[in-house]
């Protein structure tokens, strides 16, 4: 994407940060967080209330991923694995 399009975020890898919205106006994003299948990874999106509540309610309701009591965050796993 490019900033014509909408898109001129990026992240330390060059790699594209946007949110990714279905024809039917689901925006994935959401979705993934709210199901609890990732993170909402603050650095990239630090005031974006939606997905932190999304997180919040996936973490109490325990779906997903917040199934495992310490779930490891992918970031830290990488820095695990280089050291």
């Amino acid at each position: 994407m490019t900033p014509e399009n909408g898109c001129d975020r990026q992240d330390r890898y060059g790699r594209t940060l946007a949110d990714v919205l279905l024809l039917d106006g689901t925006n994935v994003n959401h979705t993934l967080v709210e199901d609890g299948w990732c993170w909402w990874y603050r650095k990239y999106a630090p005031r974006d209330t939606a997905l932190e509540g999304l997180e919040k309610d996936a973490r109490e309701a325990k779906k997903g991923l917040w199934v495992d009591a310490a779930p490891i965050p992918p970031w830290v796993s990488r820095k695990v694995r280089r050291a």
